[in-house]
């Protein structure tokens, strides 16, 4: 037998009783807080609370309520911001219930029989604020909304207000004309926002959404339609009159049926080029520069407005010679909106083109089966309805010289002026869509765009330079817009002076497609 020496085993004693981990993870998990749109939010809470204090202080004494309204404005923005944000329980449900106020608000001012009051005073600015706040606080909250108890009721309610106002708005414009101006304009511009809210929450993909997006074109088409035969017919059957149906009203409602049209088109359309639009414009508003650009642009709007109305006011004191119409010239002619239409574009175009080509995107896109016309089209189309949006304001501001007022002015100017803007934005955007698809770098793009628009506003300058008689007078008469805009605001708007911005958004389009089908040649 061996004689190995083993060693003696320890003794450790008896093992523990064995017991289970205690849990330290949550049971429960939540999603992060947004800490910085919740402050914001209470900060948007205190400047109403304090604005709506100061305005309702006015009231009783020489206060002035400007430094309120703006208040109120300021805070109203952040709790919309708050809103969209936080998709919290109670707190989406909050603005829910805010929202339901609002729309029981509205209806009840134009429901309930006030003394002093007539059905006009009440729409405007009571009920149709009530209205709005009502849509904005909506919104976020069906959008955040996950019971479809709570969802649902809200979406369907958006959908029924929309239709109810579109079909007030333009049966009230067809029978009565005077009703188009204001009130049956901005019902129609609210029932379609209302419209596409509730089109946008069911989704394109959903047969409710689908169907309500044909039903929204089909009613711009009819739209169009009825205003299109009445401007044709109304003259040749009343001779006294009737041909002003078209200056009148016809051409507002043949405007707004197709703003319905395309809009309808644009949500439910699958074509290669309504897609990528649809693209574009969903990176501007995911971008904080279109927010800023929009913000901005009203904020100037605003500085211009109250200049315009201290003017009124001193056009109207006895010994002051008063405004001749169109007064809206006043208005738009100005130094500032001259201006800041050369800073605006480069903001718009400068990564439309060379960010794509920086993050190499750009790549990928053209090898999808799509076209570089389409590809460039397609970011135009976004950036000039983007360029349109962003100078809505400056037309609404005017809602409230009518209103607080009491007198009609003359509008037309304002419909001329809004199409040549149309038409001098796109040469605009287009130079810069090009300069944008020169390079990879936006800064140098924006520098390129700056350039051109400088060019532009020199031309104005220099026409004055060259004898009228000289030919080359006419030619810098059209190709300035200043003067293409001043032309509109006074009526004066011909085809021809349309024709050298439409060629030069032609121009500018060729040369970009031509710049990516370049890359085919290396």
């Amino acid at each position: 037998m061996s004689k190995s020496i083993t060693e003696k085993p320890e003794f450790r004693g008896p093992l523990p009783e064995w017991k289970p981990a205690h849990e330290t993870a949550p049971s429960v998990m939540r999603d992060d807080q947004d800490s910085v749109a919740r402050m914001l939010g209470l900060t948007g809470l205190c400047f109403v609370v304090i604005g709506a204090a100061i305005i309702l202080l006015a009231r009783i004494s020489r206060v002035n309520p400007a430094v309120g309204v703006v208040g109120v404005v300021l805070g109203g923005a952040l709790l919309l911001f708050h809103a969209s944000r936080d998709a919290d329980r109670q707190i989406r449900r909050t603005y829910g219930i805010m929202g339901y106020l609002w729309l029981v608000l509205g209806l009840l001012v134009l429901a309930l029989p006030i003394r002093g009051w007539t059905l006009e005073t009440r729409f405007l600015p009571y009920a149709f604020s009530a209205f709005t706040f009502a849509l904005l606080f909506l919104m976020p909250f069906a959008r955040n909304e996950t019971e479809d108890s709570w969802r649902t009721p809200a979406v369907l309610i958006l959908g029924v207000i929309g239709l109810a106002a579109a079909l007030v708005g333009f049966l009230g414009s067809n029978i009565a004309s005077t009703f188009l101006l204001p009130h049956g304009l901005l019902l129609a511009l609210l029932g379609l926002f209302y419209l596409w809210a509730f089109v946008g929450l069911n989704g394109t993909t959903t047969d409710r959404g689908y169907a309500a997006g044909l039903a929204l074109g089909a009613l711009g088409a009819l739209v169009f339609l009825v205003a299109l035969a009445r401007s044709i017919i109304t003259p040749l059957v009343v001779r006294s009159g009737g041909a002003s149906y078209l200056t009148s009203g016809g051409a507002i409602l043949m405007g707004l049926g197709l703003l319905y049209v395309v809009l309808s088109a644009g949500l439910i359309s699958d074509r290669h080029l309504v897609v990528l639009t649809r693209r574009e414009l969903g990176a501007f508003f995911y971008s904080p520069i279109a927010y800023i650009v929009f913000f901005a642009l009203t904020l100037l709007g605003w500085i211009v407005y109250g200049l315009f109305i201290l003017r009124v006011v001193e056009s109207s004191s006895p010994g002051q010679q008063p405004m001749l119409e169109p007064i809206v010239q006043y208005y738009i002619v100005h130094f500032i909106p001259v201006v800041s239409v050369a800073f605006v574009v480069p903001v718009i175009t400068m990564r439309l083109l060379s960010e794509e080509k920086r993050t190499g995107t750009l790549e990928v896109l053209l090898t999808s089966p799509v076209s570089e016309t389409t590809t460039v089209l397609s970011k135009f189309l976004a950036a000039l309805i983007f360029f349109m949006v962003i100078w809505i304001p400056w037309g609404l501001f005017l809602v409230a010289l009518r209103v607080e007022g009491g007198q009609p002015f003359d509008y037309r100017p304002l419909i001329s002026f809004f199409i040549a803007l149309l038409f001098s934005g796109a040469g605009f955007l287009s130079m810069g869509l090009f300069f944008s698809s020169l390079t990879r770098n936006q800064i140098a793009s924006a520098v390129l765009t700056f350039m051109g628009m400088l060019i532009l506003i020199g031309v104005y300058f220099v026409k004055f330079s060259v004898v009228q008689s000289n030919p080359w007078s006419a030619v810098l008469t059209h190709a300035s817009y200043i003067d293409l805009w001043l032309n509109s605001l006074q009526g004066k708007l011909a085809a021809r002076a349309l024709l050298f911005h439409l060629s030069a958004t032609i121009f500018w389009l060729f040369l970009t497609v031509k710049v990516l089908e370049s890359r085919k040649w290396k």
